[in-house]
């Protein structure tokens, strides 16, 4: 059974084996496909101001709107990655050096020095 609905399709298509309403239906379909491409193909020749007629020139056309957008986009990703790149090294070594300056007070060596005075201070006898 199988084999035999393979020839018909292969052989008369799907279009064929349909009854004739469905046949003006699909080709109406069909229809307004093709008019559906060819104003999405006007719009996109619009837009590009110049004649999209061949595979190769909307391929070309694709291509360049590509590589105009992928330079543009790299450069603004890039300077806000290098940014933020200087940005954390400069707080990395704020932190190294804060650290480093406060290990080295915590490691210094006390001192106690007692200064004499010529003159006790005044104590309040009121207490």
């Amino acid at each position: 059974m199988d084999a035999l609905k393979l020839f018909y399709d292969t052989k008369f298509g799907p279009l064929q084996r349909q009854g004739p309403e469905q046949n003006a239906s699909a080709a109406l379909r069909s229809a307004e496909v093709a008019t559906a491409a060819d104003s999405l193909l006007r719009r996109v020749e619009a837009h590009a101001g110049r004649p999209l007629r061949s595979d190769a020139a909307i391929d070309a056309y694709f291509k360049s709107l590509q590589r105009r957008e992928s330079a543009s986009r790299p450069a603004g990703r890039s300077l806000l990655r290098e940014t933020m790149l200087v940005l954390f090294l400069l707080i990395a070594v704020l932190q190294y050096y804060y650290m480093d300056v406060a290990l080295q007070i915590s490691t210094l060596n006390r001192v106690t020095v007692f200064v004499p005075t010529e003159k006790p201070p005044a104590r309040d006898d009121r207490s």
